[in-house]
């Protein structure tokens, strides 16, 4: 189809608009990141050159979000966690988290507008802000690296700010997940197996103490022992609680010091002879498992001996779902038996 010269006129301009708005767009993105500065600062090379320089020097890790703030430190043996009970933190996580900060290069400044950090992910935690804070100390408490980590650039690149500094910069280089507690601790390491646990004993917040034991390893479901006039509601209805330590995973770690009494407990043995003990404690709405294991047979030591070193007075979190298989009381579970008016 021909056009006339006024429809060929329209169409550029057009074009024309179109080509200035996109080019409009692109400068405007441009002045959000760079802050509009005519002229930007230079900086090349790493990030933290102390630490690029000898990254041996890491005595601790400080790591401060807008929920949480923990400590991690080298005690010799490997990495532990300050403030909770000194539980081991993953060592390999360590070494690549340091090694990934001391390899950060400048790869060019971005904003220098406090009111633009939030869009990089860069407002200071201390201000409810996504950042998060890295502290890197060596053994005299000196700093050897301090940075604000913010978000992600593409697949290679990370967001950062030196603290005490309103100027931003893209980096080339990327940091693992390290800004929760739980990203650093073995929070699984109980898991008994489903098959392998053959009883159960509960006693819990509310109601009366009951027994479950599975006959066999050939069994499927576990049958109420105790108390007597009580019958399962269904014949799988206690397997949730008998095989809660099959495998979980905790939330979080403490040292195991409560004044209060326990509100609860929960025991399990498996067919090999390994039973595991908890006393759950109730800490502002929070309960905590505390964990004894006994060997019944020369074939369990090694097991509750391993356990035992793990959770040496420590106590671990339990989230909802483990919590409520755990203690559910009996009538969740079971019945009174009814009983015929014309039975014998």
């Amino acid at each position: 189809m021909t056009l006339s010269p006024e429809q060929t006129r329209l169409r550029e301009v057009i074009l024309t608009g179109c080509v200035a708005l996109v080019l409009f767009a692109l400068g405007l993105a441009g002045f959000l990141l760079t802050g509009g500065e005519d002229d930007l600062p230079a900086r090349s090379g790493p990030v933290l050159p102390r630490l690029a320089g000898d990254p041996g020097a890491v005595y601790t890790i400080e790591i401060t979000t807008k929920e949480d703030r923990f400590v991690l430190q080298e005690d010799g043996e490997g990495w532990v966690l300050l403030g909770r009970g000194g539980y081991p933190a993953d060592a390999g996580l360590a070494a690549r988290l340091i090694s990934r900060l001391a390899a950060l290069e400048y790869a060019g400044p971005r904003t220098a507008d406090p009111q633009r950090h939030a869009l990089l992910g860069l407002q200071a935690p201390e201000e409810g802000g996504d950042a998060t804070s890295i502290v890197l100390r060596d053994f005299e408490s000196q700093v050897v690296g301090e940075v604000l980590a913010g978000a992600r650039r593409g697949e290679r690149g990370t967001y950062l700010r030196l603290p005490g500094e309103d100027q931003a910069w893209a980096a080339d280089g990327v940091l693992p997940a390290i800004a929760t507690p739980q990203d650093w601790m073995n929070l699984d390491f109980l898991a008994l197996g489903t098959d392998s646990i053959a009883r159960a004993y509960v006693v819990p917040v509310d109601g009366p103490p009951y027994f479950l034991e599975r006959p066999g390893l050939s069994q499927r479901n576990f049958a109420l022992r105790a108390p007597a006039g009580w019958q399962l509601i269904t014949p799988g209805a206690g397997n949730g609680t008998g095989t809660v330590l099959g495998r979980l995973r905790f939330r979080d770690v403490r040292a195991a010091q409560f004044e209060e009494r326990p509100i609860a407990r929960y025991e399990a043995e498996t067919f090999t002879g390994l039973r595991l003990e908890i006393a759950v404690h109730d800490t502002g709405g929070a309960r905590w498992a505390v964990i004894r294991a006994i060997a019944l047979t020369d074939d369990a030591m090694e097991d509750a001996l391993a356990l035992n070193n793990h959770a040496d007075q420590l106590a671990f979190r339990l989230s909802d779902l483990t919590e409520e298989r755990m203690i559910r009381p009996l009538s969740e579970i079971a019945e009174p038996v009814t009983r015929s008016e014309d039975a014998p």
